[in-house]
């Protein structure tokens, strides 16, 4: 699961901020708090709100760029030249990305740090069972030339030490290497997603992606499999987007890999015969694909317990639609692993205590220089000193502006003239 993530000098955010998911002592919705392998209370749900251009979104986008970098730095040595840091600064100041996490044996804290294009710092610590107290074991740093920490003085780490170029990221280089710690951590940036459905083109991409032979595809794999198949068509049922059912049809060529094609297709019933028509994917309205894909997502990290990050995750949603996906978050029968759902979303319908805990509501203010600042409703101070109460109306409060995040809107007088 993912504790804390921080951030510093990146787009709108210059001075460093975390989102952390460590749960408070707050006593709502205490099925929402999972203990992990050292019982550390870790929260399923992270919801990020915020006025356009706040900067909400390029949390998540910290996020994808940090993993990107660790999963593609080796191959792609562009990856870090991608950061992009904070509109304003000097070039002088580095990029700073910090991430701490549970997996199913340990705990990791992993950090890099980069300036134009070339790795500045970097560092993974592991938690040290043996103690009580929270104590971490350094596995190595690389800070400038110099690489110390346990897997140092190891061969193999050792030539690859001389041969590893500015631009590549030491945890991307030695994952080709047999070493069990390294490979666990690789593998829990493999398993997080993050996804961004306000993008028309991030969802015609995925939307080719659930109806291109090439590579596994998750949607006609889920609907292959009975059991899952079963559980897809209660879904659409339980959402009400008009659809009778999916199914998965195979045409009479073949596709590029020499296989027989298929195709993800709906059913919608024929209110006169009863009859069930087969329809393209690609007809179904945007907000009904939109719930598919989703699904399918969804599934994934419920199934696995993983961490899922998706951008404007309410766009082309029904806010009951949206309580509906809380709820199968919420839910330890559906969530049995722990999965955790952090988005960013501008509605309101479903700020209140009946889905979040004041824990897991953020927002993301930007000031008048254009810096943004990002902040646990748990932590806000309201005018009398006083904290926010589970009893508040979260969504209208926030409205009134008494969590800022709001935009300033001006009177818009016509030019004399």
């Amino acid at each position: 699961m993912l504790h804390q993530f921080t951030i510093k000098n990146f787009k709108s955010f210059k001075d460093e901020v975390t989102l952390d998911l460590t749960a408070s002592t707050l006593k709502e919705l205490p099925s929402d708090v999972v203990s992990d392998v050292m019982h550390e209370p870790v929260l399923k749900l992270a919801a990020i709100y915020g006025a356009n251009a706040s900067g909400k979104s390029n949390v998540i986008k910290a996020f994808s760029t940090m993993v990107y970098a660790v999963l593609s730095s080796l191959v792609d040595e562009m990856a870090l030249s991608k950061v992009t840091p904070y509109w304003f600064e000097d070039g002088k100041v580095p990029t700073e990305f910090t991430v701490l996490f549970s997996t199913a044996t340990d705990i990791f804290q992993y950090q890099f740090s980069t300036l134009q294009g070339k790795v500045y710092e970097e560092s993974l610590y592991q938690r040290d069972k043996r103690k009580v107290s929270e104590h971490f074991v350094l596995i190595f740093e690389r800070d400038g030339g110099q690489l110390t920490g346990e897997i140092a003085q190891r061969a193999d780490v050792q030539t690859l030490e001389h041969l590893i170029s500015p631009e590549t990221l030491l945890l991307s280089m030695l994952s080709r290497l047999e070493i069990p710690v390294i490979k666990s951590v690789f593998a829990w940036f493999k398993q997080v997603q993050t996804l961004d459905y306000g993008n028309p083109r991030s969802e015609i991409n995925k939307m080719y992606r659930f109806n291109s032979q090439k590579g596994r595809n998750p949607m006609i794999s889920l609907l292959e499999d009975p059991h899952e198949n079963a559980d897809f068509e209660a879904f659409i049922q339980a959402v009400d987007v008009g659809i009778s059912k999916i199914g998965v049809v195979t045409d009479d060529f073949l596709d590029d890999s020499g296989q027989a094609h298929k195709r993800v297709v709906s059913y919608h019933r024929d209110p006169r015969n009863g009859q069930l028509v087969q329809t393209a994917i690609s007809d179904e309205s945007s907000g009904t694909r939109k719930m598919l894909m989703l699904y399918v997502d969804l599934k994934q990290a419920l199934a696995n317990g993983g961490t899922i990050l998706i951008d404007e995750l309410d766009a082309k949603l029904h806010p009951l639609l949206l309580r509906y996906i809380l709820i199968m978050f919420h839910d330890p029968q559906l969530n049995l692993r722990g999965a955790q759902l952090i988005f960013t979303t501008q509605e309101l319908f479903t700020l209140d205590k009946d889905n979040f805990r004041r824990d897991e509501v953020w927002f993301v203010n930007k000031d008048e220089s254009g810096e943004s600042d990002l902040y646990s409703l748990d932590t806000i101070q309201l005018a009398d000193g006083k904290k926010v109460r589970n009893d508040a109306s979260y969504g209208k409060d926030y409205i009134l502006g008494k969590f800022k995040a709001t935009p300033v809107l001006k009177r818009l007088d016509r030019a004399n003239g």
